[in-house]
């Protein structure tokens, strides 16, 4: 990404692109109240800046499906499915080829919508939709910015975490959660000092290595299994109910699976059972084929 550090942008960098499944929802409220709902969502995400680096132009392409489970006047419960992306390059430049970044499901969101109330963001007052978004906004750039430059993404990590943080103790979903998902859990251990080896492995296997099999396929190849390796000593000494790690091959599992495929050492797809055990029939099959 050029200029990735560079000075200050007007534009707003992401593009996302927002779906919503309101069939569980009276019809009456989906045609009056929440007519508005999907374009709101998506020009405040597209609209807004979410860092005052300049991008070179380009914009972090991401996309949510918001599935709505139920409501009570104008407070609304849904579960949030996001993915993110960025391009694989070859040399300096984009391909026309993409890497998935994140697959993250939040089936703990309750908010509030007002027909025809704008939605601001004010990062110094809790507000259970915008903040929502801010969140998961500066996670999808904080985990790009890691993929280009070690650890850059941690002012992104901060911030999300500052969300948490001012959500009151009642606010559905933003409590530290020890089973199952937990935004807080996420992000607190993309800031802890046990994964940073992880996330710097995050620059290797993208730059040095799925941006390097085109034109050097020996280098990426080499580099994306010490990163494997590397990941698989890292999990000997976590949590092994780690979110971040499950976050990381749930997201990249298929990737992984097919870029062995031409591979000559298929011992490789006994490290990848091994270091994620919860995908290895997808790498059993692409060791057959």
């Amino acid at each position: 990404m050029a200029g990735i550090l560079c000075a200050a942008s007007a534009f707003a960098q992401i593009e996302c692109q927002v779906s919503v499944n309101m069939e569980q929802l009276p019809g009456n409220l989906v045609t009056d109240q929440l007519q508005n709902f999907k374009s709101d969502v998506e020009n405040y995400i597209n609209g807004n800046r979410w860092t005052i680096d300049d991008l070179g132009g380009e914009k972090i392409k991401c996309s949510i499906t918001i599935f709505f489970t139920g409501c009570t006047d104008n407070s609304y419960n849904a579960q949030f499915f996001l993915g993110s992306q960025r391009p694989i390059y070859v040399g300096k430049n984009p391909s026309t080829k993409n890497t998935a970044m994140l697959r993250l499901f939040d089936d703990q969101w309750t908010f509030t919508y007002i027909k025809n109330q704008p939605l601001i963001k004010d990062e110094t007052q809790f507000d259970d939709l915008t903040d929502f978004l801010d969140f998961y906004m500066n996670i999808v750039i904080g985990v790009d910015y890691d993929s280009y430059d070690p650890l850059s993404g941690t002012p992104f990590f901060q911030k999300a975490l500052t969300f948490c943080n001012q959500a009151p103790g009642a606010a559905k979903g933003w409590t530290l959660s020890t089973s199952g998902y937990s935004k807080k859990g996420l992000v607190e251990e993309l800031l802890s000092t046990q994964y940073a080896t992880f996330r710097e492995g995050l620059y290797r296997y993208h730059v040095k290595g799925i941006d390097l099999l085109a034109t050097r396929p020996d280098d990426g190849y080499r580099n994306i299994i010490a990163f494997i390796q590397q990941t698989a000593d890292t999990k000997k000494s976590i949590n092994q109910r780690s979110l971040l790690m499950k976050s990381f091959f749930d997201t990249k599992y298929l990737e992984l699976a097919e870029i062995f495929k031409n591979y000559q050492d298929k011992n490789i797809y006994q490290l990848l059972s091994a270091v994620d055990p919860g995908h290895q029939t997808s790498y059993d099959e692409a060791r057959k084929n």
